[in-house]
């Protein structure tokens, strides 16, 4: 075995448009790296914090969370799709999106980022976060 061996999971988003000559567009979506999590406490440090303690005590669903994080921080939110679907510097065109197609790009980057459920996966990781939002 190698490490090579290991699959990077990913999932393919289907975009349904309302413009004829182009009505479907489909992304790869990611879960989000080690880079990824740097980078965004680089830049939102205080919104992490922020959805992260409040996301431990919470047992909510990846999608219901997904909302929250939109409606509430949308910048953020905007970077988490442009890191999970590897183009950060698409991040201020994935503000212009429809709210629908933002919702379903975060919420399937968080289910490949956090596979047992947010509340599940920060009780693993929180030690670690805690760590990088100390920087």
């Amino acid at each position: 075995m190698s490490l090579l061996d290991i699959i990077i999971p990913y999932r393919t988003v289907v975009i349904n448009q309302s413009i004829a000559e182009k009505s479907a567009v489909s992304i790869d979506a990611f879960g989000l790296n080690t880079e990824d999590f740097v980078y965004l406490v680089d830049g939102y440090k205080t919104v992490l914090a922020s959805i992260f303690l409040r996301n431990a005590k919470e047992d909510l669903k990846n999608i219901e969370t997904s909302k929250e994080i939109l409606g509430s921080f949308p910048e953020f939110a905007a970077a988490c799709v442009a890191c999970g679907c590897r183009q950060r510097d698409a991040q201020e065109y994935i503000r212009q999106l429809p709210f629908p197609i933002q919702i379903e790009l975060l919420s399937t980057i968080f289910e490949l980022t956090f596979p047992e459920g947010l509340k599940k996966s920060l009780e693993k990781l929180m030690p670690t976060i805690l760590q990088l939002l100390k920087k």
